[in-house]
C-alpha cells in the first residue's frame, strides 16, 4: 500500500509540473502573438549618440505600446506591486528613456528599499542625466548595503574618472575592484581604459 500511495504521489506531482508548464508556455505564446514585432537591436540612442548604459537597448518602449498599457493596468489594481514597478523601469531604461527609468525606480524603491540592483539602475540612469553627485550616492547607498556589489563600485570607477575627472577617486576604488574581482573580463577592461 506504501508503494502504491508513493508511486501515485509521484505521478501527481509530475503529471502538475507537466499541465503547469503547457498552461505557462500558452499564457506567453498567446501574449507574444499580441505583441507588436521587435525593433532590430540598436546600437545607438534614439538621439543617435552611442549608448551610454550598460549595453545596447534591446528594443524602443514606443514600439511596445501593449505591453507598457498591460503593466500599466496592472499596476493600477496593484499600486504595490514592486515588480512590475521594476519592469517598467527596466523597459524605459533599456530605451535610453533614463528619467522615466528613475521615476519607476523611485516608485519601487519606496516599496522595496534594499533592492541593490536597483539602486544600482537608477543611479545608472542619474549618471547618464549628468547628475554625478546624485549617481554616487545611489551606488554608495547600493554599497552600503551590498559592500561587493560589483557594479556598484565599477560605476563608481566610471563617474569618478571619466564624468567628474577625478582620476586619482576613480584609481583607488578600481584597486578595491580589482582585489574583489581579479579576474573578471570588465574590470580589466576599466583598467585599461583608466590607463590610456
Amino acid at each position: 500500500m506504501k508503494r502504491e500511495s508513493l508511486l501515485m504521489l509521484i505521478a501527481g506531482v509530475v503529471l502538475g509540473a507537466v499541465l503547469s508548464f503547457i498552461a505557462t508556455r500558452q499564457y506567453y505564446v498567446d501574449k507574444m502573438e499580441k505583441a507588436p514585432p521587435p525593433s532590430p537591436i540598436q546600437t545607438q540612442s534614439p538621439q543617435g549618440k552611442p549608448q551610454q548604459g550598460q549595453g545596447a537597448p534591446t528594443f524602443d518602449p514606443e514600439e511596445h505600446h501593449a505591453m507598457l498599457a498591460q503593466i500599466k493596468a496592472d499596476l493600477e489594481k496593484d499600486p504595490t506591486n514592486v515588480e512590475k514597478r521594476v519592469m517598467m523601469g527596466n523597459i524605459y531604461y533599456d530605451g535610453g528613456k533614463w528619467a522615466d527609468a528613475v521615476t519607476y525606480y523611485e516608485q519601487a524603491l519606496k516599496l522595496d528599499p534594499n533592492n541593490v540592483d536597483v539602486i544600482v539602475d537608477m543611479g545608472i540612469c542619474l549618471r547618464n542625466l549628468k547628475k554625478y553627485d546624485e549617481a554616487l550616492a545611489q551606488f554608495n547607498r547600493a554599497l552600503a548595503l551590498d559592500p561587493g556589489k560589483k557594479q556598484a563600485l565599477f560605476n563608481e570607477v566610471v563617474v569618478y574618472a571619466f564624468d567628474k575627472g577625478d582620476k586619482a577617486k576613480g584609481q583607488a576604488i578600481l584597486k578595491d575592484l580589482k582585489v574583489k574581482y581579479p579576474d573578471d573580463p570588465m574590470v580589466k577592461q576599466l583598467e585599461q581604459e583608466m590607463n590610456k
